[in-house]
């Protein structure tokens, strides 16, 4: 068994086998992430976890993510529904992106 693998011992999930998505490309965003998540969701570091494939849908129970958008265009003055996409590395690929640019 790999180590991003997990066999679930017991209950109804009982011999399935759970295995984690990749971080390697969120991994090169860690600062961004952190602040994010602090800014965005109020979460401290030790607080969620964050794989290539996490989505803004994964931090928030809402039926939809007006709030959510609000509060990084607010936060960050980036538009995340101009993205096509709710990925975490896509939003801060794109907000590194700001950081490179510097002030206008």
């Amino acid at each position: 068994m790999k180590e991003d693998e997990y066999i679930v011992p017991n209950g109804p999930f009982s011999r399935k086998k759970i295995e984690l998505a990749s971080t390697t490309g969120i991994d090169k965003f860690e600062k961004i992430a952190e602040d994010f998540m602090r800014r965005v969701f109020d979460l401290g570091v030790n607080d969620y976890l964050i794989t290539d494939e996490s989505s803004l849908w994964d931090f928030t129970p809402a039926a939809d993510l007006s709030d959510v958008h609000r509060k990084i265009r607010q936060e960050f003055g980036l538009d995340p529904s101009d993205l096509n996409s709710t990925r975490m590395i896509e939003i801060f690929g794109k907000l590194q992106d700001q950081r490179d640019q510097g002030p206008r």
